[in-house]
């Protein structure tokens, strides 16, 4: 006799509706990469160089590809809601189901991007908080004991449900996922620190800006884990205000972005998390503006976790050859492939084409979940 996720869901009381199914990337805009962000200070650059305005970066035309980066980091999801669960008879909370992924590409001697390591990979189903514990792990060890979910490697997880008015369950899904998502990523970086393998010459590229609150430890060896490491946002906010609100000073930065010609970046800015961790940020022109279609386009956010050593700001040398080797890895483009191409690192680009390679078809994915359970 077969039996459905709804009849495991039926043997708790709980109703599991499976009407439709959502593709929720697709249904809610991804935000800014570097939604939350704020700019502690601008008064003064967070680098031993007080630069004030925009600073031009020398590319190097026989530089022969140079570039301080070796590695490059990437993780993808893509998340589905598969129905609604019924609790109480009252109160209706969505089902979602994840493909998580991440993995890193090194550039090896021959100058060729390869992979480094196996793609991690997780499947979720996540269900709302509010379910009852021994429900809930009743539910979870029922599923994780059928042969369909050895199948296709599921793991069963929560999602915390905020209590404000306006928040969504749906989305408080989309970021546990984001958070597992992080959490393979950290991984990644553990054994990558831990074998030896980054060095000053050897660094890392994490695409999109170093989020990782959720796993910080709060302790120096967090810190340590970022110190050959960067971050590169390729959708940031140009209304990110640059100057304290409560002075009445705000500005965004948007307009000095504008000003920004190829090859020239603006001074490292001071933002601070509430892990109290300080990062400085700055933004780089890759693209001449007569190449691109948007004046934003061709720009990119560039992120480093300040270390115990950057009290006065991060070293302006390293910055500028940070800049440098982000010039170069933007040869050649992704252009006509990606509708991003502009603010692509095509090394990144390739990283994420790897990765995505590794997802299950949308149809297939959630077909998973309304055949036998059993």
């Amino acid at each position: 006799m077969s039996t459905t996720l709804g009849d495991i869901f039926r043997e708790k009381n709980i109703a599991l509706y499976q009407n439709e199914s959502l593709d929720l990337d697709h249904y809610y805009q991804e935000p800014y990469q570097d939604e939350g962000d704020e700019v502690k200070e601008l008064g003064e650059a967070f680098e031993t160089h007080k630069w004030k305005k925009k600073h031009k970066i020398k590319f190097i035309e026989d530089g022969n590809g140079y570039s301080v980066f070796a590695y490059f980091m990437d993780g993808s999801r893509r998340t589905y809601k598969i129905g609604e669960m019924v609790l109480d008879g009252k109160k209706i909370y969505p089902v979602v189901v994840a493909q998580v992924r991440a993995g890193c590409t090194m550039r090896g001697s021959d100058k060729k991007v390869h992979s480094y390591a196996n793609i991690r990979k997780k499947n979720l189903l996540l269900l709302s908080d509010r379910i009852n514990d021994e429900d809930f792990q009743e539910i979870r060890e029922r599923i994780l004991a059928t042969a369909t979910a050895r199948s296709i490697n599921l793991d069963i997880v929560q999602y915390k449900v905020e209590k404000t008015k306006d928040s969504l369950p749906v989305k408080s899904a989309i970021a546990k996922a984001n958070a597992i998502m992080h959490e393979m990523e950290i991984g990644i970086l553990n054994d990558l620190v831990h074998s030896k393998t980054l060095e000053t010459g050897r660094m890392l590229i994490v695409d999109g800006p170093l989020q990782f609150i959720g796993q910080d430890t709060g302790k120096n060896e967090f810190a340590d884990l970022f110190y050959n490491v960067v971050g590169v946002s390729k959708n940031f906010n140009p209304m990110l205000l640059t100057s304290e609100k409560s002075k009445g000073k705000a500005r965004q930065i948007g307009p000095e972005l504008l000003e920004l010609e190829y090859g020239e970046r603006t001074p490292v800015f001071l933002k601070e998390n509430s892990r109290k961790r300080r990062y400085g940020f700055w933004y780089l022109r890759i693209r001449p503006r007569d190449s691109v279609s948007n004046p934003f386009e061709g720009i990119i956010k560039v992120e480093k976790m300040a270390v115990v050593d950057d009290t006065e700001g991060l070293d302006s040398t390293i910055v500028d050859n940070i800049s440098l080797s982000l010039l170069h890895e933007g040869v050649p483009t992704c252009y006509g492939r990606d509708a991003r191409w502009a603010s692509h690192l095509y090394p990144i680009y390739l990283t994420e084409t790897f990765i995505k390679s590794s997802f299950e078809s949308d149809v297939v994915f959630i077909n998973s979940f309304k055949k036998n359970f059993s």
